[in-house]
């Protein structure tokens, strides 16, 4: 029932930047809901989820845009090691602010990764454009959607999961 319904949040997180991101762009900069999710999937269902979650997304975002799926891996992969490094970092931060942290830091490399496939693909891009209308404006528009996502969990009253992945067998 879970992969159900993290299957189902992937496909609609798929189709609202495909269809609704676009409507609301600042500068050059749109909301990146399938980050969004990506992250909501690791700190509420796991890393493991993660990791499994990660290939459909790029598929159902790379087929309902105009993406290269592998595009799109390479620019969410950093999500979950870098939520790994930040819990086991031992900052004094709450989930919360450490969810920012990732958010953060992995939105920054989806837009530079993104940037460049744009680049490679021929497009013009001054460096200065690329910081001031994609950079600086996504980083706003990726805390933003991310304290929306992150508190009806919370309110729900549910508790974050851990990095670490545990050992089971079979």
């Amino acid at each position: 029932m879970r992969g159900l319904a993290i299957g189902a949040a992937l496909l609609f997180a798929a189709l609202a930047q495909v269809t609704v991101a676009p409507l609301f762009p600042i500068e050059g900069a749109v909301f990146d809901f399938m980050l969004v999710t990506l992250l909501t999937i690791t700190v509420w269902a796991g890393p493991r989820a993660a990791m499994v979650s990660l290939p459909f997304a790029a598929i159902f975002l790379g087929f309902a845009g105009d993406r290269s799926p592998g595009l799109l891996i390479i620019a969410y992969l950093p999500l979950v090691p870098l939520a790994f490094v930040v819990a086991e970092a031992n900052f004094p931060l709450n989930r919360f602010l450490q969810s920012i942290v990732v958010g953060v830091g992995a939105g920054m490399w989806a837009r530079l990764a993104l940037s460049a496939g744009a680049f490679i693909g021929g497009a013009d891009v001054t460096l200065s454009a690329l910081l001031f209308l994609v950079l600086v404006p996504g980083l706003f528009l990726d805390i933003l959607l991310m304290t929306f996502a992150y508190m009806p969990f919370r309110l729900a009253g549910m508790t974050a999961r851990p990095m670490t992945l545990q050992r089971s067998t079979f």
